[in-house]
C-alpha cells in the first residue's frame, strides 16, 4: 500500500494584495524604483519582449462553459505575462494523463477522474474548482411525461460506457429510491446520445448538465435529475497541474489560477462578454448557435455557485466536498491506495478572486433559470 503524499499546504503570499498604483505611489514614484535597481514583476513583464508560453488542455470540446478560459487567455493571463495556448481535450482521463506526462502544463478535468488517476500513479493535483456541484445527471425529454425521479421506472435510458452517470448509477438508484430493474438501459457511443433522445428512440440519457444535457435542453424541453441532489455530490471540473509545478513554480500556478478565476468572474457576471472572448479566439464557433453556448455557460455558472466560494473566493474547495469526491471514487470506481485529500487538493492558490454580495446576487439571479429543480 503506497504511503499518502504530504500535504501541500495553504500558505499565501502576504504581498498579493498590493496594487501596481499603490506600490509606485508608496515607493516615491517610478524613478525611485528604477534607481533602486530592483523592479517589481509587473514592470519587468511590461518591458519584456516575449510573453511566457503556457500550454493548457480542456477536458473536451469548445462548449460554452469554457468561455472563462478564453476570457482569461485574452485578459487575465495575458496581463500577467502569460501566452496561454488552449487545446481541445479528449476526455478528462486524457487531460490528466497529458498533465502527468508533461505534455501540457495545466488542464481542466473532472476531479473524480483525476482522483482515480492519481490512485493509479498519475501526477495530478487539483488547484481550483470551477464547478461546486457535480453536473452528472439523467436528462429526459419533457414530452415523455416524466416529472419525478420515480417516473424513471418504465423509461428507456441511454448511457455510454465508462461514463460517470453509468459508474454511479447503482448509487443513484439506491439514493433516489427507484427500482433499477424497472428501467431499460442501453449502452451507446457518446455521439449517439443526443440524436437518439431527440429522435425519440429513447426517453432519457446520462448527461453532463453543462454540455450534452444542455444540448438536449436547447432543442426540446427537458427534465433533469442531478445525481448531486440525491446525495452523490462530488467536485467535478476544475484546474489541475503537477506536484512539481506547485513546488518549483508557485508564482506561475498562482497567476494561472488567479487569471482563470478572473475569467470565471466575468463569465458569471457578463456571460455575453465571456462568450465574445471565446468566439474571437475560435472563429469557427460563429457557426454554432449562440443561444446554445449561452445555455451551456448558464448551466455551468449555476453549478459554479456555492457557499464555499461565496465565503472564500472563486476556486475554493471545501474539505467536505474534497472528502466526498475521494469517497465517491473509492466506492464507485473501486479505487485502491487513494492518497488523502491533502495530497489531491490544495486551496493554496484559490480564493483571491471574490465577488461582492451584490455581484453574487446578480450571478444568482442570472442563473435562476438554469436550476433544473425549477425548470
Amino acid at each position: 500500500m503506497s504511503k499518502p503524499k504530504k500535504p501541500i499546504g495553504d500558505a499565501r503570499d502576504a504581498t498579493q494584495g498590493v496594487s501596481r498604483r499603490s506600490f509606485i505611489k508608496g515607493s516615491g514614484g517610478l524613478g525611485f524604483v528604477l534607481a533602486a535597481g530592483v523592479a517589481p514583476a509587473f514592470i519587468r513583464e511590461a518591458g519584456a519582449s516575449k510573453m511566457r508560453e503556457i500550454s493548457f488542455m480542456l477536458p473536451w470540446l469548445f462548449v460554452g462553459g469554457h468561455g472563462f478560459e478564453f476570457a482569461a487567455q485574452s485578459v487575465g493571463w495575458k496581463k500577467r505575462g502569460l501566452d496561454v495556448s488552449i487545446a481541445r481535450g479528449y476526455g478528462s482521463g486524457a487531460a490528466c494523463k497529458a498533465i502527468s506526462a508533461g505534455k501540457a502544463m495545466f488542464a481542466e478535468a473532472d476531479y473524480g477522474v483525476m482522483v482515480n488517476g492519481v490512485a493509479k500513479g498519475l501526477n495530478n493535483v487539483a488547484i481550483g474548482a470551477k464547478l461546486q456541484k457535480s453536473p452528472i445527471a439523467i436528462s429526459c425529454r419533457k414530452d415523455t411525461g416524466i416529472k419525478a425521479v420515480k417516473d424513471l421506472e418504465g423509461s428507456h435510458i441511454l448511457q455510454s460506457a465508462s461514463s460517470g452517470d453509468l459508474i454511479m448509477w447503482p448509487g443513484f438508484v439506491r439514493a433516489a429510491g427507484i427500482d433499477g430493474g424497472k428501467v431499460k438501459k442501453t449502452i451507446v457511443h457518446p455521439s449517439k446520445l443526443i440524436s437518439s433522445v431527440l429522435n425519440k428512440q429513447a426517453d432519457c440519457m446520462g448527461a453532463y448538465y453543462v454540455s450534452n444535457g444542455a444540448a438536449v435542453g436547447f432543442n426540446t424541453p427537458t427534465v433533469d435529475f442531478l445525481y448531486a441532489d440525491f446525495g452523490l455530490q462530488s467536485f467535478s471540473l476544475g484546474l489541475i497541474t503537477t506536484r512539481e509545478m506547485i513546488k518549483n513554480d508557485p508564482k506561475l500556478v498562482q497567476d494561472m489560477v488567479d487569471g482563470a478565476m478572473e475569467g470565471l468572474k466575468l463569465q458569471l457576471l457578463e456571460p455575453e462578454k465571456a462568450l465574445d472572448h471565446m468566439i474571437a479566439a475560435r472563429p469557427e464557433l460563429k457557426t454554432k448557435p449562440r443561444k446554445l453556448m449561452l445555455l451551456q455557460m448558464g448551466n455551468t455558472n449555476f453549478l459554479s455557485i456555492g457557499p464555499a466560494v461565496e465565503k472564500n473566493g472563486l476556486g475554493w474547495m471545501s474539505e467536505k466536498d474534497q472528502k466526498g469526491t475521494r469517497d465517491v471514487v473509492i466506492k464507485y470506481m473501486k479505487a485502491e491506495n487513494v492518497p488523502q485529500t491533502s495530497a489531491l487538493f490544495t486551496n493554496k492558490f484559490a480564493g483571491n478572486v471574490k465577488l461582492s454580495a451584490a455581484e453574487w446576487a446578480k450571478a444568482k439571479a442570472m442563473t435562476a433559470g438554469n436550476d433544473p429543480n425549477k425548470a
